[in-house]
């Protein structure tokens, strides 16, 4: 069975990603919860009933909430807030799987 990020259809978003997990085991916490972000909020873009009534506010809520924040902008469009710019593992991993398993659920 392939890797779970292998799973992702895009090319740009898997290889974005792919990055994502290379800095990940060098330790750039920082570049893992960016790249994560911003590949959750472009699956929002290209799907965006994703944020509408129930689930987007679900999607919006749920989203991790350890140092950087899932906003919907006043003209509906996603953005992340970033508190600060420093990482811990545990918390780039958590964004990191988050975006995955988001990815791989809604196909993209």
């Amino acid at each position: 069975m392939p890797a779970k990020i292998d799973r992702i259809k895009d090319q740009a978003l898997r290889d974005s990603l792919a990055t994502a997990q290379v800095s990940l085991k060098s330790g750039n916490f920082a570049d893992v919860v960016h790249r994560s972000s911003d590949a959750y909020v472009e699956m929002l873009r290209r799907k965006p009933d994703l944020l509408q009534g129930v689930v987007g506010m679900r999607n919006i809520l749920f989203y991790p909430r350890l140092g950087a924040r899932l906003i919907q902008e006043s003209d509906g469009s996603p953005a992340v807030i970033y508190d600060r710019e420093t990482f811990s593992f545990t918390e780039a991993i958590t964004y990191f799987e988050f975006a995955v398993d988001s990815l791989v659920r809604e196909g993209l």
